[in-house]
């Protein structure tokens, strides 16, 4: 008679002697029996708690079988498989249920714990004449390394648990050249040798999708084009349609083919499948945001978080996601309502994003409330400080805007943002050299600010022009050539440069009216430095405005020898 002695690997170094002295004592009790271990290097097989089933007690009694099945079939020695005893005591000492379906996640520890190489799952359900189990085989070192097996149907669990015994002895085929390419894929010099030895798996178990997936994460490693990881993990997905890694590799292939639509597809598929992973939900997500198709994940957000009730991690990348696809009705709520539950998630970002929504709401007395509360729990941030200091322009109050700003800039010049607010207080309170100066700091204090104060002073610039030139108002059209001048010298602009050109035209048509008028010889003077000015930068014009320009351009070479006649006369 032969004994097994039921050991699983995490047990066997720490009970090699025991087990030595177990086997002397058996030897004198049980007489011509011998107990059989496993080899050091045998690979373990772990049957899951229960196969997933409506029926709770038959999804228990499958796994039962199962795995006494293959506990009969499998080579001890090379393939034992986990005793149901070693994971009762390891579920009840983690306070689970030793007859419930466990979760990816907790199966991947479970296996962890126990040292077991390959995880046996499935499902099963009653038809009209038995049952049928759908059964897999899951590498433990990778759960999204998934081979189905094909249905197995019998009168009883235990006639079908005879088929899914047969079906994974036959899938084990292949694990000799997966394994093979998994160990020669970590060296990129050896990535031909392990394509090749997963070929060879392919060739002993024709439906692998273990083999095919170590190939399509070489070719992703390789950089190959994406038809070509594609087509691997399109074999895959036939074969099994919710495979993770395959669903990975395809979102990913279609969206370096710039197909952002079935990339959304595959990775909606892909959290379908895994809703509870917040890391996964939450890298798949910013992938659809970042290729442009960011209102195609709200549905997919919103089926995550109705599957996981409760959950912080998916509220706040759905409040992200809302803020992103600017659906502030919803997420500045929303925003409120996960402070309330996790008070550090209320940062100064948070106060920012929430004075924003809203904002573009409508809503600025919700805006200001959200950047007092900000300001009260931060009160040294600058950075809210400039939001409360939006707001307020915004509602009009820019006096009340003007000192905040002012307080910003004092304690940090550098403060680029508040440069350009207060500019924009000064302007809208008609104090133009205090604008000015605003810009001035602003282009000093970084690159974002130098960006945009020219873009600023250009705007400024042709509010002046317009104005000016419909009051006929040399002084005004004295500051729209100050501001146009100032926002050429940061970044050259033809615009710019017309616009000053048509300010000094129209500014010296105006002086030499009143130098004539007045017989003002440095009036007159004046005219002749705006008519040289119009005349150096109108022709910048003839691309963007060629009739204005034309027409401008063509006055000018009329009065200038007018205007010179003038001041020979005048200026004796």
């Amino acid at each position: 008679m032969t004994v097994r002695a039921r050991v699983s690997r995490g047990v066997v170094g720490a009970r090699l002697v025991l087990l030595g002295v177990a086997v002397v004592a058996a030897a004198g009790v049980l007489g011509a029996q011998v107990v059989h271990v496993p080899d050091p290097d045998a690979n373990f097989t772990l049957v899951v708690p229960s196969f997933g089933s409506t029926d709770k007690a038959l999804g228990c009694k499958t796994a039962d079988e199962v795995r006494s099945r293959l506990d009969d079939d499998l080579n001890y020695h090379k393939l034992p498989v986990v005793p149901k005893d070693h994971i009762t005591q390891t579920l009840e000492a983690s306070g689970f249920p030793v007859c419930d379906p466990i979760t990816p996640s907790d199966t991947k520890q479970l296996a962890s714990q126990l040292r077991a190489d390959y995880i046996v799952d499935g499902d099963v359900a009653r038809t009209p004449t038995g049952v049928r189990v759908t059964a897999r085989l899951v590498l433990a070192r990778d759960l999204s390394f998934v081979q189905p097996l094909p249905p197995a149907d019998g009168t009883k669990p235990g006639d079908a648990a005879k088929i899914v015994s047969r079906e994974f002895q036959d899938a084990l085929k292949q694990v000799a050249g997966e394994k093979k390419c998994y160990d020669l894929g970590h060296d990129p010099s050896k990535y031909a040798q392990a394509v090749a030895a997963a070929r060879e798996a392919i060739v002993a178990y024709p439906a692998s999708t273990l083999a095919r997936l170590c190939i399509a994460n070489i070719y992703a490693l390789e950089k190959q084009p994406p038809d070509s990881v594609l087509a691997l993990s399109q074999q895959i997905l036939q074969v099994d349609s919710t495979n993770r890694r395959a669903l990975e590799l395809s979102g990913q292939a279609y969206y370096d083919k710039k197909d952002y639509d079935n990339a959304v597809r595959a990775w909606s598929r892909l959290i379908a499948g895994d809703p509870s992973n917040a890391d996964l939900v939450e890298r798949v997500i910013t992938e659809i945001v970042q290729s442009g198709h960011a209102e195609q994940a709200l549905p997919i957000m919103d089926q995550v978080v109705k599957a996981n009730p409760g959950d912080p991690k998916l509220e706040e990348l759905q409040y992200r996601l809302l803020v992103v696809t600017k659906h502030f009705k919803v997420a500045a709520p929303l925003g409120d309502q996960i402070a309330k539950e996790d008070t550090a998630f209320a940062d100064t970002t948070f106060y920012q994003r929430q004075v924003a929504a809203y904002a573009a709401d409508s809503q600025p007395q919700k805006a200001a409330e959200e950047a007092a509360r900000g300001l009260a729990k931060f009160p040294g941030s600058g950075a809210l400080q400039i939001v409360q200091a939006q707001q307020l322009i915004n509602a009009g109050q820019v006096a009340q805007a003007k000192p905040i700003l002012q307080g910003i800039l004092a304690k940090n010049p550098k403060a680029g943002t508040a440069a350009l607010l207060l500019a924009s207080v000064y302007a809208q309170t008609g104090q133009p050299d205090s604008t000015l100066v605003a810009l001035h700091q602003a282009v000093a204090a970084d690159s974002a600010s130098r960006a945009a104060a020219p873009k600023y002073a250009l705007i400024q610039g042709s509010g002046y022009y317009k104005r000016g030139s419909a009051a006929k108002n040399r002084d005004t059209l004295d500051v729209a050539i100050r501001f146009l001048a100032y926002s050429d010298s940061i970044v050259a602009s033809p615009q710019a440069k017309f616009l000053m050109g048509a300010s000094a035209y129209t500014a010296g048509s105006l002086a030499d009216q009143d130098g004539m008028r007045d017989k003002s010889c440095p009036v007159l003077q004046k005219t002749q430095d705006y008519f040289n000015l119009a005349q150096a930068n109108l022709p910048a014009g003839l691309q963007d405005y060629p009739d204005a320009a034309k027409q401008l351009l063509t006055a000018m070479q009329q009065v200038m020898p007018i205007v010179g006649k003038q001041v020979k006369a005048i200026c004796k």
